[in-house]
């Protein structure tokens, strides 16, 4: 690996879709969000898809708490589990309602995902939100 992609960041800096990792270094999934309270600085933990379905589909995301994210990197996030571990992790508690669109507006999350990857994969058939 490069040694820029070993350099510690903050969660805030980590970039949705950066493969998540084991200790062993074994991808379980792909980096869907991260948790956190803004308001308190406080870091939760992360939303991994763990793959099957839509990105969309809540039934394949799994919840790691910040306690067990050993590394934030540009590249990558490694955690401090085991395969077996990574494959017990539940799914996140509580489905967001809303999230920040890439143009800086409220929109429902199911919008979301639809404005960024369409209807499986198409075209979107939502436009980005009107002014």
């Amino acid at each position: 690996m490069d040694t820029d992609d070993e350099f510690a960041i903050s969660y805030l800096g980590v970039t949705p879709g950066v493969p998540v990792l084991t200790r062993d270094g074994e991808e379980f999934g792909i980096l869907e969000h991260v948790l956190e309270v803004p308001e308190e600085d406080i870091f939760e933990g992360i939303v991994v898809w763990v793959g099957g379905g839509s990105w969309a589909d809540r039934h394949h995301l799994r919840f790691v708490e910040a306690d067990k994210i050993a590394a934030i990197t540009v590249s990558y996030i490694r955690c401090d589990l085991d395969r077996s571990q990574a494959e017990m992790l539940q799914p996140p508690s509580s489905t967001p309602v809303i999230q920040v669109s890439y143009h800086g507006q409220a929109q429902p999350t199911n919008q979301t995902y639809r404005n960024l990857f369409g209807p499986r994969g198409g075209t979107s058939f939502y436009g980005p939100p009107g002014p």
